[in-house]
Order: C-alpha cells, then structure tokens, then sequence
C-alpha cells in the first residue's frame, strides 16, 4: 500500500465498529476471545498500530525477542522497553496476597495495578493472556484486580486489550467495555474465519461479525463485497501473458490458482449460490470476457436471465478497445421473429434447444480457436421448459455434442448454474473444472470442488486506474 502510513494500513485491518468504539475520549477495556491460535495476538497487535500512542505490551507466552522476530512491524510502534515478559514479573507464593509486606516482593496484580496508575492518558496496554495471569492468582485477588483494573481506565483514560481462551461468561465479561469473540466457521469441510463483535459499549454495531484471515502473519478484515466505482478516466485492461495450451482467467490470482489459467479444450462450470447476486459471478467471469476480448479472441455468450449484449457491452466498455469489442463479440439472445438484430448480437428463436444449440455450435466453428464461451445455465432450462417429461435428457445429448467440440476445437466454455436448476447435475459432471461461489458475513467467497481447493476472499480493486480481481486465501 504505497504512500500509506503504518497506523493506517492497520486501520484498514480492523472492523470500523471497533476503532470507533476504542478511540472514543474516556478508555475502553477490551478483552478478546478465543480459542489458541484463532488470531486474538494478531488482533490486538493491530490495534496497537491503528490506535498509535504509546503502547505497552505485556505478553505471558512470548518473549519480546520472538515477538519482533515475529512481527517486526512492531517496532515502529511498541519500544522494546515497553515490551514485558510478565512471568519475570510474578514471583508465585502460597501468601499472594501479602507478598509484598512479608518479602518486599510485587506480585504481578499489584505491579499492574500501580504500573496502570502511572501512565498518561492515551496509553494501549495489551495483557496476552489474561487467562494466564488468573492461573498464577486467588480468585478473590483475581476479582479485585479484574474490578480494579477496568475502573483504572477509566480514571487515566487508558485503552486495555486482555486476550483470553475462557469462552464461558465470566464476571469479566460484565465489566469490561467492549467483547470480541473469534469463531472458525466451516464451509464444506473448509476452514474460514470470523470475528465477532458480541458488546460495544457506547457504539453502534452495523455489522456484528466480520470475516478475516492471517495470511502474511496479519490480521486482515474482510468488508462487505461491492463493486467499486469506476474512476473518471479508467485504463483499458491489458491482456495477461498466457501459458501455452491455456486461456487466461484475466486474473493473475485465478490463474495461479487453475495451475495456468482454463485448460484448453474444457467445460467450466460455476455454482453460484441463490443468496449471491450477480455482481459476485461478474467480479469472476467479467475478467475473463475482458481478457478474452482484448487478447483479440472470439467471445461469444449466452447471458443469464435478465441479462443481454447491451448490459454486458456498457459494464466491458470502460475497459476493452472499442473496435476489439465490435469485431470480437456475439451474445445470443432469445429473440422475437421479424425483430431487427443489433450489433454484436444474435438472434435464437427460444423454440428448442436442440435447435438453437446448433445454431451457437455452427457459428463457434466457423471461428479460429480458441473461442471463449460463457453462458448462464438458466438459460439453457428456462426458456425451454427442460423440467417437462423427456426434454432434458435430450437437452443433455445436445450439451453433451458441444462439450465434445469445445474438447475438439481447444476452445473454452465456461458455464453458471444455480443450486435449484434441473440441469445443474448433469452439468456438473461433465465439467472439467467445478468451483462455487458463496455468501459469508456479506462477503463473496470462492472453492473449487474439482479441483480441490481451500477458501478465497473475492474483490475488486482498481490499479493504476484499471480494475483487477483479487483472491485472498483465508489462512
């Protein structure tokens, strides 16, 4: 993130609901939880840097030389001074609470309740873990310090971050301002994360959970999905480099991840849940119609429904060559008999599928591979009533021909379907490839059945004023 600051590139980390609730004149105490390894360290690292000030770390598991050798970007944020190793702090005694008259020795509790009494305002403490420090006290001390403590916040106008495993409520849980709780949610047998954001006090919460990942050792917070709005004077995409016997996605993540980008001479389907809307399959799909476009190959395709050449042709524009687009592309549409065809489009009758198949199958041929072909699955059943006795399995004898001279031809067709179509099983098991795209916490994520792969966040983001598709893996 060039020409960002550090505490910023951090904000841009972390939910919006919880900096406003921390940086809000008065102190907050936050205690994050979560079982070990869920991402509460990476959390609260973050909101040291985000916060900026002074900030005072006090760890009971990691020394302060594998916490800069763990995350380096510390340093900028978190003097070495002010990084504590707490079990070189306590002193464990069977007379805990008399430590300090009968030996001259603090006990930890009493350290931090002083060492909180002397510190300016604007300071962040991040205790990691608290669960440990109750390990090493009476539960009667534990309380005192628990009620002592959060009143000290509020006093000297101090933010507190205590980390802990204990996912059960606890008294802690009443006192303190604020609580995150970290879930795994599986999809599929596939792990993702989630941040939620149970109490905020004094603060609205538009979003209760947030999913996030640890790729690069650092908390990342995913925001909703949407489609960003396109600069005054958008640049017209590049075509990428491609990998012989392969035809780009249009997206260096999604290459990578297909080992090259499609295989020539496959049939590509995507399962689009009913809860995404159309914007999340386009983010995918429209890089590859872009990229096909403007490396001068034949782009043909059947829009899904509700969908025609004239859309498709005002979301491409900004970002393909005119004359490539005019010269290039041929969208069939269900057309009424007698109608004038426009540009760029071709007209089908919508009567049998059989029929209009071949009409599409005649026209790629007539073309040099490869040809890219995208069509939605809807509209393959819809228009010709597949759910009738008899008709989809010959609707299906038909695919199955193209298929055969996609194969052939080394040309690539990429289809949508959705979960409830009739044809969506037998699509599927013709495909050479096979991934789904989801909802999470308003987020679009993507998988791949065939082949195997783990979860990607799914977003846009313009570079240089052209827009590219990136894959973020949760990790």
């Amino acid at each position: 993130m060039v020409g960002i600051s550090g505490s910023e590139e951090s904000r841009m980390r972390i939910p919006p609901e919880l900096l406003r609730a921390i940086e809000k004149p008065g102190g907050f105490s936050l205690l994050v939880k979560g079982k070990p390894g869920t991402g509460k360290t990476s959390l609260s690292l973050e909101l040291l840097r985000a916060i900026g000030g002074e900030g005072i770390y006090l760890s009971t598991r990691v020394s302060p030389k594998a916490l800069y050798t763990h995350f380096p970007w510390l340093e900028e944020c978190i003097e070495p001074i002010n990084v504590i190793d707490t079990s070189k702090i306590y002193i464990p005694s069977d007379y805990t609470a008399y430590t300090s008259a009968m030996t001259g020795t603090m006990t930890f509790p009493e350290v931090l309740a002083r060492r909180i009494g002397e510190m300016g305002e604007g300071v962040t403490v991040v205790i990691d873990s608290w669960d440990a420090i109750k390990l090493q006290c009476e539960p009667v001390e534990m309380a005192r310090l628990e009620a002592l403590v959060t009143e000290l916040v509020r006093e000297r106008n101090i933010n507190l971050i205590l980390t802990g495993e204990t996912l059960d409520l606890t008294t802690l849980d009443y006192l303190v301002d604020g609580i995150v709780i970290f879930n795994d949610i599986m999809i599929e047998y596939r792990r993702a994360r989630e941040v939620e954001m149970s109490k905020l006090r004094r603060t609205r919460i538009d979003q209760p959970k947030y999913p996030f990942t640890l790729i690069d050792g650092r908390f990342q917070v995913f925001m909703p999905f949407g489609i960003k709005p396109v600069p005054g004077n958008p640049e017209k995409i590049k075509p990428l480099p491609e990998k012989k016997g392969f035809v780009s996605s249009g997206s260096a993540d999604f290459d990578e991840l297909l080992g090259g980008g499609f295989r020539r001479g496959t049939f590509n389907v995507f399962e689009v849940g009913d809860d995404i809307s159309g914007w999340g399959y386009q983010a995918m799909l429209g890089f590859t119609m872009i990229n096909s476009i403007q490396q001068g190959y034949t782009f043909v395709g059947l829009p899904c429904c509700g969908r025609n050449e004239q859309r498709w042709h005002s979301i491409l524009a900004p970002f393909v060559d005119e004359d490539k687009y005019r010269e290039n592309v041929t969208v069939f549409e269900i057309h009424p008999e007698g109608a004038e065809p426009r540009q760029n489009m071709m007209p089908l009758k919508g009567e049998s599928i059989e029929e209009d198949l071949r009409v599409m199958k005649e026209y790629v041929v007539s073309k040099p591979a490869p040809v890219v072909n995208i069509m939605g699955a809807d509209m393959l059943e819809l228009p010709y009533r597949l759910k009738e006795a008899g008709k989809l399995s010959d609707a299906i004898k038909e695919i199955a021909v193209n298929i055969a001279t996609t194969k052939q031809m080394g040309n690539v067709d990429i289809v949508r379907v959705t979960p409830n179509l009739e044809i969506r099983d037998e699509l599927v098991d013709m495909a050479s490839t096979y991934f789904r795209l989801a909802s999470f916490d308003r987020t679009v994520v993507l998988y791949g059945i065939k082949p195997e792969t783990w979860i990607y966040n799914v977003d846009t983001e313009f570079v240089d004023g052209a827009p590219r598709l990136k894959l973020t893996p949760y990790v």
